[in-house]
């Protein structure tokens, strides 16, 4: 589906939000993991023909998958992920009354089903905590690095019996600040699910939107930064993805 498609799909008003962070060295990051490294190879200002730039960073740097290898002794890497994966309708859940560590439960699921329509298979399913607010500046970091919501065991079983195709957030992590058990993660990637984390602006979607996400495909990867889009229908509550 190209731009023109997509716009005539959604009636000549369609809108694109970018969903993903800008790289930078001063964004937050798992604090095991590298920062985000970017060092000038070749320069204008010291004579060179163009300009260039050397990068450093995780798999698993600002928004990005996690593939089932993350988590998974002999799971699929993400450069084995198929491509139809990374296009489809996605359902935004508004989650921005959780608590710190909360663990979101399957009453919001089927709340937002209520009100919304169903999740159906193939699905992506994000949640809009508002997290992405703490990215930004440097004296919110501490912020976004703790106390994050994430999904409860059962919540995320509910998607899987949905499912679902991607699941993910605005977080740090999927599984509240804290877990040491991470039953997102094993059971989302164990099931072969890609998890969306660090993902911006979901707060600017409708219920449903169809989502477009480009994964750089790193040999035996874990994981990958990507490029992330949103695509809906500017004046209409269901989108017709």
């Amino acid at each position: 589906m190209d731009i023109a498609t997509l716009a005539r799909t959604f009636g000549g008003d369609m809108t694109l939000v970018d969903l993903t962070h800008t790289l930078t060295p001063a964004m937050p990051v798992w604090p095991t993991h590298p920062l985000f490294c970017q060092e000038v190879i070749e320069s204008y200002d010291r004579g060179d023909v163009a300009c260039n730039h050397a990068i450093g960073m995780s798999e698993h740097t600002g928004t990005h998958f996690d593939a089932p290898l993350h988590f998974v002794r002999g799971g699929g890497a993400i450069d084995s992920v198929s491509l139809h994966t990374f296009f489809g309708r996605m359902a935004k859940i508004d989650a921005r009354d959780c608590a710190p560590n909360e663990a979101v439960g399957v009453d919001r699921i089927k709340a937002f089903e209520a009100t919304h329509g169903v999740i159906e298979n193939g699905d992506a399913v994000f949640f809009h905590f508002g997290w992405d607010r703490f990215w930004s500046e440097l004296d919110d970091h501490p912020q976004f690095l703790s106390d994050w919501p994430g999904l409860s065991r059962e919540a995320t079983q509910y998607l899987l019996a949905r499912g679902i195709r991607i699941a993910g957030s605005d977080c740090l992590s999927l599984d509240c600040f804290g877990s040491v058990d991470f039953p997102a993660h094993k059971l989302l990637l164990g099931a072969g699910v890609l998890i969306g984390e660090n993902f911006a602006r979901l707060g600017e979607l409708p219920a449903f939107s169809f989502l477009i996400t480009l994964p750089l495909p790193i040999a035996s990867g874990s994981g990958a930064p990507l490029r992330a889009v949103a695509a809906f229908a500017a004046d209409s509550r269901t989108n017709p993805v």
